[in-house]
């Protein structure tokens, strides 16, 4: 307490002060030190609050044994809910027209509904748990797997997908790199994938690469079929030592047994920019692909192919199409290519888009020696690029019925290819062409009586398609004049229209005149007892066809005339 001091007079008031401070000094003087404090005096709250603390906690512990009790009620009764809700959700999928079907039916409907979807089977199996179900229970929805390098996470889905599909046959497809792989192809990305592939190849029956260079391609190959064989004089040499050997015969002996029927290598050129070429030289791996037996199908596009590789020789392909990149330093073997018809007599379908061959002796006492290829099965023949009239005047093709020849390089339909494939029609007792297109043939003047002179040997001709090709007046007029050049004996079309069974045309860049094409409209514009109604009529950048015929051909054919082709026509 502040002192408080009373203003009087004389001593008395010094004595009053005196005494006052006096005793603030003997006050002060007599307060205890921190020894001499009793601890019981100061505690007292402490322990007031304490016991209220401790009361609190022994009142709380019977809320909170109660809030235990709720708690595990709640979630007795949360389980009863999930399993009512899931059991009344299961009745009344019951009740759906879907949910009366079979798992086994269910399971037909997911394998047909996957389709060519790639990621289909995932997603069902996310519908629900039903589905889930059984859909894991059906292998064949899972047997298309798609490797798209560029998917994230690319391997561990196509690890899921093999492991779905349990032992079901797959149908395998390797498609589009990543754009980082323009400049350097990456083994530690294409080794994971090759061995996963590599692993599984027992099972694969389809095998389709897509949108792959051909130095991704032939990356991957050689980590699935790694092979050890001598190296050829030059990438792009035609007179290899592996290329005059004799091919191999089949053996018992399997690198790798697989169940394989198709194979299909669809290569993009000039995937990697920088280099001069990019495609698959697989010339060095005759046991690519192992040693499957049952391949029907191959196909090759943008790559040099082994020609003595072992699914060409088991007899078994019914489906070849091989298309070499051009190559100016590279001659396809023909000698080869008629080893393999003549190992594959059941082919239904044989295309080759080769290289300039240069013929050899061997090769050409090989047909006189082993006689001609007969091929009882083909049914579509395309050749280019190639020795064409050296092939047609090699095989026999009975049934034969869709023929395409043409070059790319230069090489010119004259009169010897006319007359191979006049050879051809006759060595094959006449067989019914119905579609004949002739492609990429510069030929200045041609004479139709002499070079073109096989159309009277094709009456069934329905679809003629002309790319790229000199193609003369004189030949339209004998599509609409009766023509008296010899045909088979006994043919009853002698003195007939010329191939009175053609309805369609296709000319690009043909120097036929626009006079003569709206002739044979006229002729052909409707049907009679002689000849069927053209029905399509393309023509495109054809630079003697003036507007003024493109109007007249519309006037006369109506929707049938198409003065422009479509991108997947030409």
């Amino acid at each position: 307490m502040p002192l408080r001091m009373r203003q009087t007079t004389g001593d008395s008031s010094a004595s009053e002060l005196s005494f006052g401070m006096s005793d603030i000094i003997s006050s002060s003087s007599s307060c205890p030190s921190p020894t001499e404090i009793d601890p019981n005096m100061y505690t007292f709250p402490d322990r007031i609050r304490e016991e209220e603390r401790m009361t609190t906690i022994r009142s709380l512990i019977p809320d909170e044994i109660k809030a235990a009790s709720l708690k595990q009620q709640l979630q007795a009764l949360q389980s009863e809910y999930n399993a009512l809700s899931r059991d009344i959700s299961q009745k009344r999928y019951s009740l759906t027209h879907i949910g009366v079907l079979p798992p086994e039916v269910m399971g037909e409907m997911f394998v047909y509904a996957v389709g060519s979807d790639e990621l289909a089977a995932l997603s069902l199996s996310q519908v629900c748990l039903a589905w889930r179900i059984i859909i894991q229970s059906t292998p064949r929805a899972w047997s298309t797997i798609t490797i798209r390098f560029t998917r994230v996470k690319a391997l561990k889905l196509a690890e899921h997908y093999f492991k779905q599909s349990r032992a079901c046959p797959l149908h395998v497809a390797i498609i589009e790199p990543p754009p980082t792989w323009r400049t350097g192809v990456p083994e530690h990305e294409i080794w994971p994938v090759a061995d996963l592939v590599k692993a599984n190849w027992n099972r694969i029956k389809i095998f389709r690469m897509y949108k792959i260079g051909g130095g991704v391609a032939q990356t991957f190959l050689e980590s699935c079929f790694p092979l050890e064989v001598p190296q050829l004089e030059s990438p792009d040499s035609s007179q290899s030592s592996l290329a005059l050997s004799p091919p191999p015969k089949p053996t018992s002996r399997s690198l790798t047994r697989s169940p394989v029927r198709h194979i299909a290598l669809h290569l993009f050129p000039n995937h990697n920019p920088g280099q001069a070429t990019d495609f698959g030289d697989f010339r060095l791996m005759p046991s690519l692909f192992g040693d499957p037996r049952e391949v029907s199908t191959f196909t090759l596009e943008n790559g040099l192919p082994c020609y003595d590789m072992n699914l060409f020789n088991w007899g078994t392909l019914r489906s070849i199409q091989i298309e070499e990149p051009h190559m100016f330093s590279y001659s396809t073997p023909i000698d080869r290519v008629l080893d393999i018809l003549a190992a594959n007599p059941m082919l239904h379908a044989f295309v080759l888009a080769g290289n300039r061959s240069n013929r050899v002796r061997a090769t050409e006492v090989r047909r006189m020696t082993e006689g001609i290829v007969n091929l009882p099965a083909l049914r579509v023949l395309s050749l280019q690029s190639v020795d064409i009239p050296f092939l047609l005047d090699s095989i026999s093709c009975p049934i034969l019925e869709k023929l395409k020849l043409g070059n790319e390089l230069g090489a010119r339909w004259d009169g010897s290819v006319a007359s191979s494939l006049r050879n051809l029609i006759k060595r094959s007792n006449y067989p019914s062409i119905t579609r004949l297109r002739i492609n990429e043939i510069a030929t200045p003047s041609l004479i139709s009586t002499n070079d073109w002179a096989c159309f009277e040997m094709m009456p069934n001709l329905q679809s003629f398609r002309c790319h790229h090709t000199h193609f003369p007046d004189e030949l339209l007029t004998q599509f609409t004049l009766p023509s008296s050049s010899a045909l088979p004996p006994g043919d009853l079309s002698m003195g007939k229209l010329l191939c009175p069974a053609l309805s369609k045309l296709v000319f690009e860049n043909c120097n036929l005149s626009g006079a003569a094409l709206v002739s044979l409209a006229k002729a052909r514009s409707e049907c009679t007892q002689d000849h069927v109604a053209l029905q399509e009529l393309w023509t495109w950048q054809c630079p003697n066809i003036r507007s003024i015929d493109e109007e007249l051909l519309q006037d006369i054919l109506g929707d049938r005339y198409t003065p422009t082709l479509q991108k997947e026509d030409v």
